[in-house]
C-alpha cells in the first residue's frame, strides 16, 4: 500500500547553507515520496534548488536585528507562509528561526514542528542573563505544545534546553549532524610541499577560538617560522555577537607566518592541501567541518567542547585540547608537526569513523525515519 505524500517544509537562514547541509537530505526525502518546500534567503541558489523539484519561498531574514518591530514583521511573514503552504511538518534550523517560527506557528492547527538545534550560539551559551535566554524561558509554554519536537546533535545542548524549557523526554531526539558524501570528500594523502599548512576553517568568531589559534601560532613562531603557515579560512559574520572585524584580523596576522584568506569555496581543496585542521571552538553542536576534514583523512585538533568530543576520540581519530588553553593547543600542534606518522594514523582513523557512521546514506535515512515516526503519531 502506497504511503500518502507528506509535505515537509525546511526553514533555514540562507540558501547556501541549505545546499551545503540539507540538500542531499531533501532529495532523499523526495525519492521517498515527500513533497519538499523551503523558506530561506535567496542569495543566488534559488533557480538551482527549484530545478530539483523543491518549492522555494524567499525570506529576507535579518539575522543580526534586535529590533522588536523587525522581528514581528518576520514572524508575521512566516505565519502567512505557513498558512499558505500548509505543510505536515516544519523543520526549523537555528536558534533565531526556532523562536520566530514557533511563534508564527501558534494557533495554526495542522503542522508538526521539528526544531533542529545545531548549537547554542553565543547569546545562549555564554551570557547567563541574555535577552534571548529570557525570551526562550518565558515562551516555554509554546515549546511544550504536543506538536513540538526538538532535534539535538549532542547531549549537553539537549540538557540545556530541557532544563530551560521543561521539555518532555518524548519531545527530544538525537541525530549527529548531516551526512557526508564520501566520494566527493575522498581520502587524500598529505601533499608534500615546502611549507606545512595548519588551518582553522570556520566563521571568524571569537567563539570558534580564532584568537587562541593566532596566539598558539605566535608561540610556535620561533621554531616553525618559514616551515609552517598558520591559515584562517572563513568569512566575517557581522550578525554574530562574537564576530571579529576585518580590521581586527588584519592587525593580528602578518600574511607570512599567520594568514587570513577570507571565505573560500569550494572548501575541499583547502582540506586536501592541509596537514592539520584545528578547531579550538568554545561551543559546537556537531561541527560539519570536522566531518569533512575526517573524510579527507586529515589529522584534527579540536577543543573539548561537547560537540567536538562527540566526534573526536583523543589519540584515536584526532587530539582533544582544553577550551581556551593556548599553551596546550600549541603543544599539540607542535607534536603533530613533528610526527607525520601520527598525523597519517589519526587521519586514516578519522576517515574510517566517517565511513562507518556518517555517510549521506546513513544520516539521510536517519532523518527520513524520524520524519515518518513523527508524522505517524500525528
Amino acid at each position: 500500500m502506497k504511503r500518502p505524500t507528506s509535505h515537509l517544509l525546511f526553514v533555514v537562514n540562507v540558501d547556501s547553507f541549505f545546499v551545503s547541509h540539507r540538500l542531499s537530505m531533501a532529495l532523499a526525502c523526495i525519492e521517498q515520496g515527500f513533497k519538499v518546500s523551503i523558506i530561506t534567503k535567496d542569495t543566488g541558489h534559488r533557480t538551482y534548488i527549484e530545478s530539483l523539484g523543491i518549492d522555494f519561498y524567499d525570506f529576507q531574514l535579518n539575522r543580526g536585528s534586535k529590533s522588536p518591530l523587525q522581528n514581528l514583521k518576520e514572524v508575521w511573514f512566516l505565519r502567512k507562509l505557513y498558512r499558505q503552504i500548509n505543510p505536515d511538518l516544519i523543520h526549523h534550523v537555528g536558534i533565531k528561526l526556532i523562536l520566530l517560527g514557533c511563534i508564527a506557528r501558534l494557533g495554526l492547527n495542522n503542522s508538526l514542528v521539528l526544531n533542529a538545534v545545531a548549537g547554542l550560539g553565543s547569546a545562549l551559551s555564554q551570557n547567563k542573563e541574555s535577552i534571548l535566554k529570557r525570551i526562550f524561558f518565558f515562551m516555554g509554554f509554546m515549546f511544550r505544545k504536543s506538536y513540538q519536537y526538538f532535534l539535538f546533535q549532542n547531549e549537553q545542548n539537549a540538557l540545556f534546553f530541557q532544563k530551560l524549557l521543561h521539555l518532555k523526554s518524548q519531545q527530544i531526539n538525537f541525530i549527529k549532524g548531516t551526512g557526508i558524501d564520501t566520494n566527493y570528500f575522498a581520502y587524500t594523502p598529505e601533499v608534500t610541499q615546502a611549507s606545512l599548512k595548519v588551518r582553522l576553517i570556520a566563521r571568524m568568531l571569537k567563539d570558534k577560538g580564532v584568537w587562541d589559534f593566532i596566539k598558539a601560532a605566535e608561540l610556535l613562531r620561533s621554531k616553525w617560522e618559514g616551515k609552517v603557515t598558520f591559515e584562517l579560512i572563513g568569512p566575517i559574520d557581522d550578525a554574530n555577537p562574537s564576530a571579529l572585524t576585518q580590521q581586527e584580523l588584519k592587525a593580528n596576522v602578518d600574511n607570512f607566518h599567520t594568514v587570513w584568506k577570507g571565505a573560500q569555496s569550494p572548501i575541499l581543496p583547502f582540506l586536501q592541501t592541509a596537514h592539520i585542521i584545528v578547531l579550538p571552538s568554545y561551543h559546537e553542536g556537531f561541527p560539519r567541518i570536522l566531518l569533512e576534514a575526517s573524510a579527507v583523512g586529515r589529522a584534527i585538533i579540536a577543543s573539548d567542547c561537547e560537540g567536538c568530543k562527540a566526534l573526536i576520540e583523543h589519540q584515536k581519530n584526532g587530539l582533544i585540547t582544553p577550551i581556551g588553553h593556548i599553551e596546550a593547543l600549541a603543544q599539540q600542534i607542535d607534536y603533530l608537526l613533528e610526527n607525520p606518522q601520527v598525523r597519517h594514523c589519526l587521519g586514516y582513523n578519522a576517515r574510517q569513523v566517517v565511513v562507518d557512521n556518517y555517510t549521506e546514506q546513513q544520516l539521510n535515512q536517519a532523518f527520513i525515519t524520524l520524519y515518518h515516526r513523527l508524522l505517524c503519531g500525528k
